[in-house]
């Protein structure tokens, strides 16, 4: 019964959980008087204005929600700032949306900076007792709202990026340095706002929702700010030598002073709409009714992708499979198969000195097959591990799925190698031809990773 099937499924399953657009137009509720966004009331007066700044990979998509649920005569302004890939999808966005490009393969560029200067110039220019901002915050938001910090230049940041990226940095790691990098994140774009008030509908892309660090936190004064010393911190636990940053990053991490923020104050409110948690329960909800045992084990699954491909591989093959590693702390009880076990989350990757093209979950399960060469399982299985964002590292694939079947053909390729040069992409391009690849295109959003394993008895 542990079938492809019913993990593609269970995958597009979480894709629609989360779909921004019903996400957003969910949030918002109008009548005559009172606009009420999320948890948060608004009384409104003819002079009330509201203003939609939107950015991230959900930006288009949360754009059209807002706008379905507001009058065209209180909104003043709509701006998105999108990935460059997405052009094409602005479909039913009005005329008067303005709508700007960035952040090719989730890094920032040029094109960011200036969609950036774009949002601080509209801030400026609408800014009044009467404004209501309303930001649309999504994953990929880090990119797309650039601002390097003087004196860096963009070309300095991105070094800094593909530095602790390669030495596995998570994304609380490095949106807390590019906090500390930039005149927009951190809370430093409200120092924009010196009238209006701001509410901001957030979607997380980190693990345990930490306002703050979502899009590196624009809108959200932090409730203490990061000193050098939690900066040195994280650069040592990476192993990181400071001589190896860019000199100016060096000296502006090294001088770190506090920054003069707003007083968080009841004019900015930030609320999280949707996060990986919502997709699991889509995911377990359909496995369940499919007939499977579903345990939602985890939604904060971390650390290196290649050696918890491992440790799924020791699931497979353990006939009591509480005892394995991702497991015994878990408090599971398995009663009946099949069963089905979701994690979410989001690894990290160690780059190979000359890396090849690949992504987290496409490694994940490629480290999961080659560990499977030389164990046998104990259960019919299928393993998926696929980014909701549709977009596994800079590849056009989101995962890979694999299952018993595909063991008899694990020695045609020599998966450890493809695994040591991070090459995962290629591997699971030729394996097969490809049909181990879990292509979605881009989904428009971001809620982090999701794994499914499905056993069942042989």
């Amino acid at each position: 019964m542990a079938t492809r099937k019913a993990v593609r499924t269970a995958f597009e399953k979480c894709l629609l959980a989360v779909e921004p657009r019903s996400i957003v137009r969910n949030a918002i509720s109008l009548n005559p008087s009172l606009l009420k966004i999320a948890d948060y009331n608004y009384s409104l007066s003819n002079s009330t204005k509201i203003v939609v700044i939107a950015f991230g990979k959900a930006s288009i998509l949360m754009a059209k929600g807002a706008r379905d649920q507001l009058k065209s005569s209180l909104l003043q302004k709509t701006i998105v700032i999108a990935p460059e890939q997405q052009k094409g999808i602005e479909n039913e966005l009005e005329n008067d949306t303005e709508i700007l490009y960035g952040a090719r393969d989730n890094l920032p560029d040029e094109k960011s900076v200036f969609a950036t200067r774009k949002v601080i110039s509209e801030i400026r220019d609408f800014d009044s007792e009467s404004t209501i901002f309303l930001f649309l915050i999504s994953g990929g938001g880090s990119a797309l709202l650039t601002s390097p910090s003087a004196p860096l230049d963009l070309a300095e940041k991105l070094e800094t990026i593909r530095i602790m990226q390669a030495h596995g940095a998570t994304i609380q790691e490095l949106n807390t340095i590019r906090q500390n990098l930039s005149d927009v994140k951190g809370g430093k774009l409200l120092r924009e706002i010196k009238k209006g008030c701001s509410i901001a509908l957030i979607i997380s892309d980190v693990i345990g929702n930490p306002v703050e660090l979502i899009a590196s936190g624009p809108t959200v004064i932090p409730a203490h700010q990061q000193d050098k010393f939690i900066i040195s911190n994280i650069l040592e636990s990476l192993k990181i030598n400071k001589l190896e940053l860019p000199v100016n990053v060096k000296n502006v991490l090294e001088n770190h002073e506090k920054e003069q923020l707003p007083e968080n104050t009841s004019r900015f409110q930030n609320f999280i709409i949707s996060s990986n948690n919502f997709a699991l329960r889509a995911a377990a909800e359909y496995l369940t009714s499919s007939g499977y045992n579903s345990t939602i084990v985890t939604s904060s699954l971390s650390g290196n992708a290649a050696e918890i491909g491992k440790k799924f591989a020791e699931i497979i093959t353990e006939k009591s499979i509480t005892s394995s590693h991702l497991l015994k702390n878990s408090n599971l009880t398995i009663e009946n198969y099949p069963i089905a076990l979701l994690f979410g989350g989001e690894t990290t990757v160690h780059l190979s000195e000359n890396p090849g093209k690949g992504g987290r979950n496409q490694e994940m399960v490629l480290s999961c097959l080659d560990a499977l060469k030389t164990r046998v399982p104990a259960h019919n299985f299928t393993f998926l591990s696929a980014g909701t964002d549709g977009q596994d590292g800079p590849t056009d694939a989101a995962g890979a799925i694999i299952s018993n079947e595909d063991l008899p053909l694990n020695s045609l390729l020599n998966s450890s190698e493809f695994l040591q040069n991070s090459d995962s992409y290629n591997f699971w391009r030729q394996f097969k031809g490809g049909a181990n690849h879990i292509l979605t295109g881009p989904s428009g959003t971001n809620v982090m990773d999701i794994q499914i394993l499905l056993l069942d008895q042989l």
